[in-house]
């Protein structure tokens, strides 16, 4: 099967099908053809999912008021909205006045720009006189928090982070509780009696019990339906287990929404967690302090950094990086912009490759250039594909039997026809293929320590020069290597054996892969292609309404109460439509790259098997049987009788030439040794993939619960507005 091959053909969809092919998601068994084209989206036709307009998303102001309840967020959250009550910024019916919420930003360090977006994504950019409740206070504050770290400010940000929220630096409450303090001691001294006294603020000190309390309460109803049906657990044996209140916990998961439990929880890990008793600004010292020591506590050779930080990267010898070497930033942890968040136990280095707009060269001989970053070496370079093709030959020449990652191709052909360069969709998909590839690149234990590696990242200028002086220069690795006298009695006895039983069932593995992601983007157009027809559907519903009054001319009485309950139904498809094309967007972006990355991953392992095959070879047998041969000619020689013609100097050639074969010999049975090293070591490495994908399928099914509840949420709210309607009882 091509790795990228061309897509069976398929049929527009406007055209006209018989018998079963009409089916709405027929796809003229494309699946059982065996389309293996790993960068091919298997449909030539239609649109680019690309292209399509992302309409904006409606009934925001229900999420903000919906997204964090009381009972499911850090107890600083709940004292800066008592603290903000206390101090006048009261609306009078419980929240907080929209000059309240301005004040939080007073010394956050937030720039004025972002005040205006957080503001307008909590209000829906609309002045209310009703303020903000609880519930959408502490999506602003969890907001002020994504903008203090630097990470992405929206409704999904908060939602990744709900099990981990961010506690930001408030110095403007922390003033407010200063002067209050100040107030009720001033009140309390003989001078300040006949002063009337200010309201009676709750300490500090007491905030956390109400918290708790809160908490507390929700956990004792854990038999509460998520999905509002309160009769179907009715008569169940539920076991009620509630947490004790000595173990302070910032953020727990809420009865109502069950997305893993603690098990969840302990995978997603963030070095800004604090406990709930440490006030404000102690609590955000220490998170600073917690963040450093977990960039510099001991770094891990290896891909995914999935084994101890004291262990060095392959199979007890290791080319694990120091810990100096893997120390990062905070804000590089990978994160996912929609959907289920992406944080590893350790942190690793990221790569970001940005397409540039403008092209580059003359009229026929253009050239996309690209902007490559690297924030833990805090070097920006710009390369063009070219580029990344040099690279990977030079490190094929090099580290022929390593685990070298897959480079997107120039161009592919879709049904015998070669994509434009210009394309948008495919430009965009070698964009993200080269995100992978120099990713992979800096977290291999051994080719992120290459040279050439770090000069392709670091070095701003053009490689064209270099280019040619260094590719006639490259070495393998083995070259001028000693064979260390232990090494060959360390490897398994069975070592081939376990070589050809991991090859055969990466072949497999990386065939199913390549249907696999094929098949989800398949998925996610589909999923394009359904919230495409719940818009045209809303827009019929509203232009029905337009004539309702006449349809039913002869009593109109009901019909006001027939169209409102039409435009809800129309306003609920909206809102599901939109949520469809996000959900189809975190696809893209996240579980669909996942499957590539794996796809990548166990390809780059089979053509690791497939080089060994052509350049692991020696020719031992025959340096054996000509040093034979030589060796019987120079004992001729020795036994010529003495006053037999000789040629002169016949005898020394024979024995230089004896010597090199026998020097040949050794150097290729050790470089044979080095080989299988090597690639025992690359399977340990890959070895740790494994867990790579369990993470994958945890953070899908959590993100397929998440948007599943978004849809119910938006559907029961729909049922409750079309109760009104005129039934005709």
């Amino acid at each position: 099967m091509s790795l990228f091959g061309s897509s069976p053909p398929e049929e527009p969809a406007q055209s006209t099908r018989s018998g079963k092919s009409q089916s709405l998601f027929d796809n003229d068994n494309t699946a059982a053809a065996g389309n293996s084209s790993i960068f091919d989206d298997g449909d030539g036709s239609g649109p680019s999912p690309w292209e399509m307009p992302t309409p904006k998303k409606p009934a925001k102001g229900d999420m903000v008021k919906t997204l964090l309840p009381a009972t499911s967020v850090p107890e600083s959250y709940i004292d800066a909205f008592d603290t903000l009550l206390d101090s006048g910024y009261n609306t009078g019916a419980g929240s907080i006045t929209l000059a309240g919420a301005k004040k939080l930003f007073e010394g956050s360090g937030v720039d004025a720009d972002e005040q205006t977006r957080i503001i307008n994504i909590v209000t829906g950019g609309q002045e209310s006189s009703h303020g903000l409740g609880r519930n959408a206070f502490n999506v602003l504050v969890a907001l002020i928090g994504l903008a203090q770290e630097h990470d992405e400010t929206t409704l999904d940000g908060v939602d990744e982070r709900r099990r981990n929220l961010p506690e930001p630096s408030l110095p403007a409450i922390q003033h407010m509780r200063t002067a209050k303090v100040s107030e009720n001691t001033e009140g309390s001294s003989p001078s300040s009696r006949e002063t009337p006294a200010p309201p009676k603020q709750s300490s500090p000190e007491e905030s956390p019990a109400k918290s708790r309390q809160l908490r507390k309460d929700s956990l004792e109803n854990l038999d509460a339906d998520p999905w509002g049906s309160p009769a179907l657990h009715k008569g169940h044996a539920h076991t009620v287990s509630v947490r004790n209140e000595a173990t302070p916990s910032t953020n727990e998961t809420t009865a109502a929404r069950p997305l893993g439990g603690a098990a969840a929880g302990a995978r997603t890990t963030s070095a800004f967690t604090t406990h709930s008793e440490i006030p404000d600004s102690t609590s955000s010292t220490l998170a600073n302090e917690d963040a450093s020591a977990g960039q510099t506590d001991g770094g891990v050779g290896g891909w995914g950094s999935f084994g101890n930080p004291g262990q060095g990267g392959l199979g007890g010898g290791g080319f694990g990086s120091s810990g100096d070497d893997q120390a990062n930033q905070a804000n590089i942890t990978g994160s996912r912009s929609l959907g289920g968040g992406r944080t590893n136990r350790h942190i690793e280095e990221t790569v970001t490759v940005t397409l540039l707009p403008e092209k580059e060269g003359m009229f026929l001989f253009q050239h996309r250039n690209y902007e490559v970053k690297s924030a833990r070496r805090g070097s920006t370079v710009i390369r063009r594909y070219s580029d990344f093709v040099w690279l990977l030959d030079c490190l094929h020449k090099r580290y022929p039997f390593r685990l070298l990652p897959l480079l997107p191709p120039k161009r592919v052909a879709v049904n015998g026809r070669h994509l434009a360069t210009n394309d948008n969709s495919f430009v965009e998909k070698r964009r993200r293929g080269l995100v992978r590839f120099t990713n992979a690149l800096v977290r291999h234990p051994v080719l992120g320590q290459e040279e050439l590696v770090k000069m392709f990242l670091t070095v701003p200028t053009e490689l064209a020069g270099l280019r040619k002086q260094v590719s006639t220069s490259v070495q393998e690795e083995f070259v001028g290597r000693q064979l260390p006298p232990d090494l060959e009695d360390s490897l398994p006895t069975n070592l081939m054996d376990t070589f050809d039983t991991v090859r055969s069932g990466v072949r497999q593995s990386a065939e199913a892969y390549i249907n696999l992601c094929t098949l989800l983007e398949r998925l996610m157009k589909r999923n394009q292609g359904i919230a495409a027809d719940y818009l045209r559907f809303s827009h019929a519903l509203i232009n029905l309404t337009e004539h309702s009054e006449s349809t039913y001319a002869t009593d109109t009485n009901d019909v006001p109460l027939l169209n409102e309950g039409i435009k809800s139904t129309a306003k609920h498809l909206t809102t599901s439509q939109s949520l469809l094309e996000d959900e189809a967007r975190a696809w893209d972006e996240g579980v669909l790259e996942d499957f590539k990355k794996q796809r990548d991953t166990l390809v780059g392992v089979r053509d690791m098997f497939d080089r060994r095959d052509r350049y692991a070879k020696d020719n031992i047998p025959y340096l054996e049987r000509r040093i034979e041969s030589n060796e019987h000619k120079l004992q001729g020689l020795m036994n010529r009788p003495p006053n037999a013609p000789v040629k002169p100097g016949e005898q020394e050639k024979l024995e230089q030439a004896v010597r090199t074969d026998k020097q040949s010999i050794v150097d290729q049975h050790a470089r044979g040794v080095f080989i299988k090293e090597c690639i025992r070591d690359e399977l340990s490495f890959f070895q740790q993939s494994q867990y790579q994908i369990s993470k994958l399928h945890q953070d899908w099914s959590q993100e397929r619960v998440k948007y599943a509840e978004l849809q119910a949420d938006n559907w029961r709210a729909l049922s409750d507005q079309v109760e009104n309607m005129p039934t005709g009882d």
